[in-house]
This record gives structure tokens, C-alpha cells and sequence, in this order.
């Protein structure tokens, strides 16, 4: 759990979901580093991604939370809840919360430090307000746990 964490309650929950096994999902290719520092884009498309030195297989909702963590962190959780939303919608499929715990609860302390360094001065860089902000995405991904 983060030291600055506001609500060490909603990471102990979400903690707690994970002593409960995976669930069954299908295997899929992952990049496993899917971050938007890692996608090239042209005239507002995405045209190829960058970093493939992590690939392998596994459920999906782990790309797209490891993405969602980052958007979370950077932006906001609502960034992070469009790009769930979105992805739902155009492949057809419903992310399991629990893998997307699992990736969303890889952010620690070094969490800002790591962003910023690949954020190089691209965009100012809310440092203070990451932690909170990945807090209201898991607290969504909790709530979507039913």
C-alpha cells in the first residue's frame, strides 16, 4: 500500500480480492507493457506500439489495467474508466474486476517516480494527487466486483 494511500481501507479490500484465486479467463497475446508512452500515433490514430520485451499470454484485462493504472495515475480515473468502457465496447468482451485489480494494484511507491521519468517533461506531471487517483479506480473495480 502506497504511504500517502487516503484510504487505506479501499487498498486492503482490493488486497483481499486477490487472496482469492484468478478467475478462468482466456488466454490472449499481451504486449505487458501496454502504456500510452508506448503506442506511436499519427494525426490522432494509434499506428504501432513500442516495448515488446515483456510479451506474453494471459487474460486481457491485464493490458488494458496496466494501461487504466497509468491513466489513472497520469490523468484521472474517469480517463481510466473511459478506456475500460471503450474497449468493452469495440471487442465485445467484459473485463473481469479481478484482473483488473491485479494490474491497478502493481502501482506503489515508485509509481510517480517511474511516470515522470517516462513522461520525460512531455506534460506537467500532478505528482501529489497520483495515489488518490488510483484509489477511485480500484474503488470503481471493486464496485464492479458485484
Amino acid at each position: 500500500m502506497p504511504v500517502d494511500a487516503q484510504k487505506p481501507a479501499v487498498w486492503k479490500a482490493a488486497f483481499g480480492v486477490m487472496a482469492a484465486p484468478p478467475p478462468k479467463d482466456t488466454a490472449v497475446f499481451l504486449h505487458c507493457d501496454l502504456l500510452p508512452v508506448n503506442m506511436l500515433w499519427s494525426r490522432g490514430r494509434i499506428t504501432g506500439l513500442t516495448d515488446w520485451n515483456s510479451i506474453h499470454r494471459g487474460a486481457r484485462a491485464i493490458d488494458v489495467g496496466h494501461c487504466r493504472r497509468y491513466l489513472a495515475a497520469l490523468y484521472s480515473p474517469e480517463w481510466s474508466e473511459q478506456l475500460r468502457s471503450l474497449y468493452e465496447s469495440i471487442a465485445g468482451v467484459t473485463l473481469d474486476p479481478w484482473w483488473d485489480l491485479y494490474a491497478l494494484l502493481h502501482y506503489d511507491d515508485s509509481g510517480p517516480k517511474w511516470i515522470r521519468s517516462q513522461v520525460a517533461g512531455r506534460r506537467p506531471v500532478d505528482v501529489p494527487g497520483m495515489t488518490s487517483r488510483v484509489e477511485v479506480a480500484i474503488e470503481t473495480a471493486l464496485r464492479r466486483l458485484g
